[in-house]
């Protein structure tokens, strides 16, 4: 997840090209900022999204955007943008390891001290 600051098509284009690789499969909804993908070298591939009769198109989107915004409303009760990509980086973490919370901690702890000793070297 990364902060944006708008849904306007180039900014959408510059998100893909930082972070998906050329010639990928693109899934999205309609949304007009996204047209632009198949131009840029991406096989874009757009449906309109009704949520009555194709629930499975993006559900997984779906699913994380929804939890990220209960997390952060839940946990924080709104907050300021400055900090908004360290909100998301917290619920990544979390998320990615819903199904083995006993790593947790130890991942946290590994992911500190590997920080603390970056932070030392510069």
């Amino acid at each position: 997840m990364k902060v944006v600051d708008d849904l306007t098509a180039g900014t959408v284009t510059s998100f893909a090209k930082a972070g998906i690789a050329s010639g990928s499969t693109i899934s999205t909804d309609a949304y007009s900022s996204y047209r632009h993908l198949g131009r840029d070298g991406y096989d874009h591939q757009p449906k309109a999204f009704n949520p009555k009769s194709d629930s499975e198109h993006l559900k997984w989107l779906h699913t994380i955007v929804s939890n990220a915004k209960a997390f952060i409303l839940g946990t924080f009760h709104g907050l300021d943008r400055k900090h908004l990509s360290y909100y998301l980086a917290e619920f990544c973490f979390r998320f990615n390891r819903r199904s083995r919370p006993d790593l947790i901690f130890n991942g946290l702890l590994g992911s500190c001290v590997g920080a603390a000793k970056s932070c030392l070297r510069s």
